[in-house]
């Protein structure tokens, strides 16, 4: 009895046994989320031949106001804050809804801010997403998380694991995977746009 009783046990520790052996996704793992200077900054540059600055921030543009000032998911204080083509720069401040759950029947959403700066030169852009912070709805969680949340203290190595760091916290996690895709996301379009992807 006591043998069957082993090996009923042994099977029934067998997804627990399996779950805490997964490995946190590489995209999200520790060293994703850069600081610098002590704030987060996602960085990314790109050779773009052929293209002076002027040309390089005239392309970008029409990408900027679209679809990161205008689409459908931003929000009233989103806009571009400086377009200056001959010194090669744009730079826009975003502010849009970013969703945890999407469903008919629940929306679990925050607002997320960021600085998105574009810095160009003949040949070359270096992009960086900066100044990351967010914000819930003050309707939504009754005074709970109605500060904002810095990066800085939200999305960092030292914040977003769990005590042992071999996994993403709850909370915390869920904000650097989906702040890390939405970055993957601006910067594989700013490519796409320069025709460098």
């Amino acid at each position: 009895m006591k043998k069957y009783l082993f090996v009923l046990l042994a099977v029934l520790m067998l997804p627990c046994t399996a779950q805490a052996q997964q490995k946190i996704d590489e995209r999200y793992a520790a060293g994703a989320v850069p600081v610098v200077n002590g704030f987060v900054v996602f960085e990314q540059n790109y050779t773009v031949p052929g293209k002076s600055k002027s040309e390089i921030c005239e392309l970008l543009k029409p990408y900027v106001q679209q679809t990161l000032v205008e689409g459908p998911e931003q929000l009233p204080q989103a806009r571009i804050t400086e377009y200056s083509p001959d010194e090669g720069v744009l730079a826009a401040s975003i502010e849009e809804y970013m969703y945890f759950k999407r469903t008919n029947w629940q929306i679990h959403r925050v607002r997320f801010y960021y600085q998105l700066v574009l810095q160009a030169t003949d040949g070359q852009l270096q992009a960086q997403l900066r100044r990351l912070h967010y914000r819930y709805d003050p309707e939504v969680t009754a005074g709970d998380f109605d500060d904002d949340r810095r990066a800085e203290d939200w999305i960092t190595d030292a914040n977003a694991f769990t005590k042992n760091g071999t996994k993403l916290a709850r909370i915390s996690g869920k904000f650097r995977t989906k702040t890390i895709d939405r970055k993957d996301e601006i910067f594989a379009a700013i490519g796409q746009t320069l025709g460098v992807n």
